[in-house]
């Protein structure tokens, strides 16, 4: 962990010098925004997507979501850049977006802090940026789409509690700490499990939403230490590999057969809901992805029509709070078992 902590400041070191090019290219941008140009998309205002990532099954979900329901919706959305997993493209790519004289811009973060130069340029050039699934944590924010991380991590605790009868070591394979989702699911998760099942510890290890760092964190505890239990804090980044790792050691057994390893994840996947239903995963916590893409967009268009919003009650049944200075809508993310896996609203049950 400290060699985290150490490796997210020298990070932020080399951002100011980023934000520095970012924030004085905001004259350009203004110029490009203030001609009043829609792009190619004739009389539809044209917007802008920048992902952190595009290399997993959820975010390539969220990026089909948002822009299928942008396009439907009145707007000319560009296509989404990938800033590849490289916060520093991904400041690189809004400043690019901005100057193509975008009137508004949905981004998914790939870092919370070193995106904040970012927002500050698009705040400079009058674009209203949404975020969706992952918030940042600074420049101005007309909403934060996304589900209450906090909450998904209490609810895996609860599983995982109800699993293992409250005794032995869980695996937390959290997502980077850097990220407010990452942060987020770890300390719902950790301090639920504080509180409410003191009997079970936990071996913390970061993937940085990483596929290869959760095989190889998987690999190094599940061969060394008796595992109870084990958290996956995104499995459209981490069930596949983990799965081969179990299945390497004679591990990937179904509930209710000798040696089965209680396993709970976060997002919903197509592949997470099928191993459910062979019941190698217990539970999973879906995360509302055709959601955010109707109130992301819903709430870009809204932005760029001057519509002003309040911490309370959301119009659509879901909480809109204040999230460190900007308003947050904290949308429902169900838990799913055998129950109700079928479900065909869930994301991971859409068909392509």
């Amino acid at each position: 962990m400290v060699q985290d902590r150490k490796g997210a400041s020298s990070f932020k070191l080399s951002r100011r010098h980023v934000g520095v090019v970012v924030l004085a290219g905001a004259a350009l941008a203004l110029s490009a925004c203030s001609g009043g140009a829609s792009g190619s998309g004739g009389d539809k205002p044209t917007v802008g997507f920048s992902a952190g990532v595009l290399d997993n099954p959820f975010t390539a979900g969220l990026v089909d979501s948002v822009v299928s329901q942008a396009n439907s919706s009145g707007l000319n959305m560009l296509p989404a850049s990938n800033a590849e997993g490289d916060p520093a493209k991904q400041v690189t790519d809004f400043n690019t977006l901005i100057s193509q004289g975008i009137k508004g811009l949905v981004t998914i973060p790939r870092d919370s802090d070193a995106i904040i130069p970012a927002i500050q340029a698009a705040n400079a050039a009058n674009v209203p940026v949404v975020t969706v699934d992952t918030a940042a944590n600074g420049g101005k924010i007309y909403m934060n789409v996304r589900a209450d991380n906090v909450a998904m991590g209490t609810s895996v605790c609860e599983q995982m509690g109800k699993l293992t009868g409250g005794k032995g070591t869980v695996l937390e394979l959290h997502g980077a700490l850097s990220t407010t989702s990452g942060f987020d699911r770890d300390k719902g998760f950790s301090d639920c499990m504080k509180s409410k099942f003191p009997g079970i510890s936990i071996i913390k290890k970061d993937t940085n939403w990483e596929s290869a760092k959760a095989v190889e964190n998987a690999q190094t505890v599940l061969s060394t230490s008796k595992i109870d239990g084990v958290f996956l804090a995104s499995d459209s980044v981490m069930l596949s590999g983990v799965q081969t790792v179990l299945q390497g050691q004679g591990k990937w057994i179904p509930a209710g057969q000798p040696g089965h390893i209680p396993l709970v994840t976060i997002d919903g996947s197509a592949g997470s809901l099928d191993a459910i239903r062979s019941g190698n995963v217990d539970a999973v916590i879906s995360q509302p992805v055709d959601l955010y893409g109707k109130y992301g967009v819903q709430y870009l268009k809204d932005a760029m029509a001057g519509k002003v919003y309040k911490v309370g009650p959301s119009e659509h049944g879901s909480q809109i709070v204040d999230y460190k200075g900007n308003l947050a809508d904290m949308l429902p993310s169900p838990v799913i078992t055998k129950a109700n896996v079928d479900d065909q609203n869930l994301w991971g049950n859409k068909k392509k």
